[in-house]
């Protein structure tokens, strides 16, 4: 299993106000739903639809702690793209197939809050970045 089997799911952006964020999405026609605290990953999280593009998560640091943090202090405060995120069959197995190829293990799978606790884990590759995988049964 390699990255060409996988499902874009999202696009996930670092942001460092959700509201703000989400209201200049709604100005240019997303719909975007509730703003989501997920206690596992530190961070606030809402995901952002428009028909017939890929879906955005903005995700906002919860404190300081979180790892969303740093990404933006490196920014310079700045909303970025952080990772794109793949839907996949079984993280698990994803996980140890991305491993064989070089990319690193940055966050072990823990359970997503706004996405109905389905299992989420994120690699890091020097030449592709940051990716996160979430756990679908029917990816």
């Amino acid at each position: 299993m390699n990255i060409t089997n996988f499902r874009l799911h999202h696009i996930g952006v670092a942001v460092a106000d959700i509201a703000r964020a989400a209201d200049e999405l709604r100005e240019n026609g997303f719909l975007c739903g509730e703003k989501i605290f997920d206690p596992l990953q530190r961070v606030n999280v809402c995901f952002a639809e428009k028909p017939d593009e890929i879906p955005l998560e903005l995700v906002e640091p919860a404190g300081e702690d979180s790892p969303v943090s740093e990404l933006l202090k490196n920014s310079g405060g700045e909303s970025e793209a952080s990772f794109v995120c793949y839907a996949v069959p079984d993280v698990e197995a994803a996980i140890r197939d991305l491993r064989a190829q070089s990319w690193l293990l940055v966050k072990a799978p823990v359970p997503a809050v706004a996405c109905g606790n389905a299992k989420v884990a994120f690699l890091f590759s020097k030449d592709a970045g940051l990716i996160e995988l979430l756990e679908q049964k029917n990816a």
